[in-house]
C-alpha cells in the first residue's frame, strides 16, 4: 500500500475530531455561522504565513476561478455538517446522510473525472453504509422534528462528495497541498461572509445566524486548536494523497472518520461504545480493506 492511502486514511480518522469539535462549541452556545466561519479562518490564518514566505504555493491566476468555486463548495459544506445538529436533527441521523457520501462520488468521478465504477467499490460502499447503520444504531431513533436538517444534512452528504472531487481534479492539475488547501479555506471564509446577510434575510434564529467577534480568549484558542488539529493536519495530508488516489476510492476511504468521531465522542463526552460500534467500525474497515488492497 503506497503512502498515499495512509495520508488519507490518517486524515480520515482526524477528521472525526469534526464532529465532536462541532458538539463542543455548540454547546458552548456559538452558531451554527460562527461555527462554520471561524474553524475555516483560523485554518487560514495558520497556513497563510507559510504560503505568503513560499510564495510559489500562492495560487496562480488561471487557476483563481476552479478555486472560487472550491470556497462556495467548501462553505456549503461547513454550514451543511453542522446544519443539521444546530436544527435538532439527532447526530446519527446527520452523519447517516452525510456519509451517504460515497454513493454520490463514484457517481460524480464518473461523470466529471472518468473514473470508472467497479464492482469492488460498488460493494465496499454498500459494506461501508451499512457499518454506518450498526455504528449509529439509527433503528433506534424515534423521530426527526427538522425537515430543514435532514434536508441539509443529505444535502451535505452530495457537497461533501463535490469538495472530494474538486480535491482530486486540484490533484490532477498539479497544484501543491498547500496551495489546494489556502485556496479552499480562504475563498470557504471569504463565501460564508458574503452568504451570510443573504441568509439573515430569510432566517432569524440567532443559533443559526448569529456572528460575534466578542468571544472570551479561551474559545479563540480553542478554534486554533480544533483549527489546526482537525483542519490544517488532516487537509494538507488529504489534499496530498488524493494527487495519487481515486476520488472514489478517497470517498470510501473517508467513511472510517464517522468510526472516529464515535470513539473520540466516547473519551471525550463518556458516550458509551456498544457492540454497535464494534461492528460497524468492523464492517467500515472491512470496506477500506476491499478497496486499497486491489489499487486502481
Amino acid at each position: 500500500m503506497s503512502k498515499e492511502y495512509w495520508f488519507v486514511i490518517i486524515a480520515a480518522v482526524l477528521y472525526g475530531a469534526i464532529t465532536a469539535g462541532g458538539q463542543f462549541f455548540i454547546d458552548l452556545g456559538l452558531s451554527l455561522f460562527e461555527i462554520s466561519l471561524y474553524r475555516v479562518l483560523f485554518i487560514s490564518l495558520i497556513i497563510l504565513p507559510v504560503v505568503l514566505i513560499k510564495r510559489e504555493y500562492l495560487i496562480k491566476r488561471e487557476m483563481l476561478f476552479f478555486f472560487v468555486i472550491y470556497g462556495l463548495i467548501g462553505a456549503f459544506l461547513e454550514l451543511a455538517q453542522f446544519g443539521g445538529i444546530v436544527l435538532g436533527v439527532p447526530v446519527a441521523i446527520v452523519i447517516l446522510l452525510l456519509y451517504s457520501q460515497p454513493i454520490w462520488t463514484i457517481v460524480f468521478a464518473r461523470l466529471m473525472l472518468k473514473e470508472s465504477i467497479t464492482p469492488r467499490k460498488i460493494i465496499s460502499a454498500v459494506i461501508a453504509f451499512s457499518g454506518i447503520v450498526l455504528l449509529l444504531k439509527t433503528w433506534e431513533i424515534k423521530s426527526v422534528d427538522s425537515a430543514l436538517g435532514i434536508i441539509c444534512s443529505l444535502l451535505g452528504g452530495v457537497v461533501l462528495s463535490l469538495w472530494i472531487i474538486w480535491g482530486r481534479k486540484s490533484g490532477i492539475s498539479k497544484q501543491h497541498y498547500l496551495t489546494t488547501t489556502i485556496g479552499w479555506s480562504g475563498f470557504s471564509v471569504i463565501w460564508l461572509l458574503l452568504l451570510w446577510p443573504i441568509v439573515t434575510l430569510f432566517i432569524h434564529k440567532p443559533n443559526i445566524i448569529r456572528l460575534s467577534a466578542e468571544l472570551p480568549l479561551e474559545y479563540w484558542l480553542q478554534f486554533l486548536i480544533f483549527g489546526f488539529i482537525a483542519g490544517v493536519i488532516p487537509h494538507l495530508l488529504f489534499y496530498r494523497g488524493i494527487q495519487k488516489i481515486h476520488a472514489s476510492i478517497a470517498g470510501i476511504i473517508l467513511l472510517l472518520e464517522p468510526v472516529s468521531a464515535t470513539v473520540l465522542a466516547g473519551i471525550l463526552f463518556s458516550q458509551p461504545i456498544g457492540l454497535n460500534i464494534l461492528y460497524g467500525g468492523g464492517l467500515i474497515l472491512l470496506s477500506n480493506y476491499l478497496i486499497i488492497s486491489k489499487p486502481e
